[in-house]
């Protein structure tokens, strides 16, 4: 039972329908088939009744005064005479104890001495009614015979049902006729009419796997006016908002970093503000103000299109978060808006991966006859202010306080350290913990920094043990 539910479950829309359809056209069918063979047997058999009546009424009266005066030679001829029909199977006159005096089955009179349950029957039933009793293909009927208050005998027959069973073997045919007919018809018709309506089902099927895999520009083509066109519509329509949300999501993951933005749709930002232990990494390119003004626009641009994607796919390697872009630097934060584990040597390796990339990069500006990008680099680790800054109109979220603006001074320290171009402070080397170990080091002591009141303990990351 199991197995026929499942396969049932796995049949198209189209086949279901088809199949329920014709089942129910084969049902109608076989039902007024069948109603219409009772209605016809039930007229056939009022028919023969009523001719059955008939027939023992007038026989009666014929048989009345031979059976009276049981002058048997006559009651003999009519029992010959009616022995050629073949709707009359037998006709036998009793006499009034119920004994067979003449059957036309026989050639000549019986004159039996005993009664037989149908005579006896007959000679006891009620002058003005016929005693009836149905058999296979035959029904047996009588009537009694009276002259005066006297009974003088009776009159039965048997009579053939054979054209009544004729007549409903060929209603019978004809009804399953019908149905095959009906069936295939009724099912040619669902088939058309079901693929009216699986055939736009069958296409947003479709429409709906290529828009979860990503395109949503797709739309459906049916949009009539039933049911199954306004699903179309509003199937559309609901297309149109979800590419209009995706392109609003890709904006914002451009503009807004999509570390942010995960966390501001997951309620895991506090925007008002709180403080964060965080690794806060700077970079720019150097000498990009001389670059500027002896290149175009579009070629500044088209260079900064080529470096900034270097920097992004290192920080989100790493679990960074790119807070800002600003003209050709970068700031990006580690354990904001989401705790990072080892932050700064997350960051440490951010620095060596946009080191390589840039490399990189020069090998193929030096083929284009470009001259190669210098990168700097900045870390510091320690306590920041994280929250949504701005107007009611226009919020930033992004990292504020000492900890970042020493970052950006240690940036700056590249130009007084040309040769190194990755530094960080004093608290990163100390959060690095045992990761130290796998970096190679140089102490370049504590170097005064604007702003600060003490000089800070500079170390440069030359490269990976």
């Amino acid at each position: 039972m199991r197995a026929i539910r499942n396969s049932w479950l796995n049949l198209s829309l189209a086949s279901k329908t088809a199949a329920l359809t014709s089942l129910l056209v084969t049902l109608a069918v076989l039902t007024l088939t069948y109603l219409s063979i009772q209605r016809e047997r039930s007229s056939f058999r009022q028919e023969l009744l009523e001719q059955a009546d008939l027939f023992l009424e007038t026989t009666s009266l014929t048989l009345r005064d031979p059976l009276y005066r049981l002058q048997v030679d006559e009651m003999l001829d009519l029992a010959r005479l009616l022995s050629d029909n073949p709707d009359i199977e037998a006709f036998v006159v009793y006499d009034s104890e119920g004994r067979a005096l003449v059957d036309s089955r026989q050639k000549t009179a019986l004159f039996s001495q005993k009664s037989d349950a149908l005579g006896k029957a007959l000679v006891a039933y009620p002058p003005n009614g016929m005693y009836v009793q149905w058999e296979k293909e035959q029904v047996s009927a009588g009537r009694v015979i009276v002259v005066g208050n006297q009974v003088v005998g009776a009159v039965g027959a048997v009579f053939s049902t054979q054209s009544l069973e004729k007549k409903v073997d060929a209603i019978t045919q004809q009804g399953v006729l019908l149905a095959a007919v009906a069936l295939l018809f009724g099912a040619a018709l669902t088939v058309l009419f079901s693929a009216q309506i699986t055939r736009p089902l069958t296409e947003l099927t479709d429409i709906v796997s290529r828009m979860s895999a990503g395109d949503l520009s797709q739309r459906a083509s049916y949009v009539s006016g039933d049911e199954v066109g306004r699903l179309g519509k509003a199937f559309n329509m609901m297309a149109e908002q979800l590419e209009e949300r995706e392109w609003l999501r890709d904006m914002f993951g451009r503009f807004v970093s999509h570390e942010v933005a995960d966390a501001i749709r997951t309620g895991q930002i506090k925007l008002e503000g709180e403080n964060r232990s965080v690794s806060v990494l700077f970079c720019d390119i150097r000498e990009f103000t001389t670059f500027s003004e002896n290149h175009t626009p579009q070629e500044i641009v088209a260079l900064l299109n080529e470096f900034f994607p270097i920097v992004v796919q290192a920080a989100q390697k790493h679990n960074g978060m790119v807070n800002k872009f600003g003209g050709d630097s970068t700031l990006i934060v580690y354990g904001a808006p989401r705790e990072v584990e080892d932050s700064a040597y997350q960051a440490v390796l951010t620095a060596l991966d946009i080191r390589a990339a840039v490399q990189n990069l020069n090998v193929q500006l030096a083929k284009q006859g470009k001259p190669p990008l210098r990168v700097g680099v900045g870390i510091n680790t320690g306590v920041a202010l994280a929250g949504a800054v701005g107007s009611n109109e226009r919020q930033e979220y992004t990292v504020v306080g000492r900890t970042v603006n020493l970052a950006a001074r240690i940036d700056g320290l590249n130009k007084q350290f040309p040769q190194y171009d990755i530094l960080i402070s004093g608290w990163t080397y100390m959060a690095l913990g045992g990761n130290s170990q796998r970096l190679h080091v140089k102490h370049l002591g504590a170097v005064p920094i604007a702003g600060m009141k003490d000089p800070v303990e500079i170390w440069a990351v030359l490269n990976k043990v």
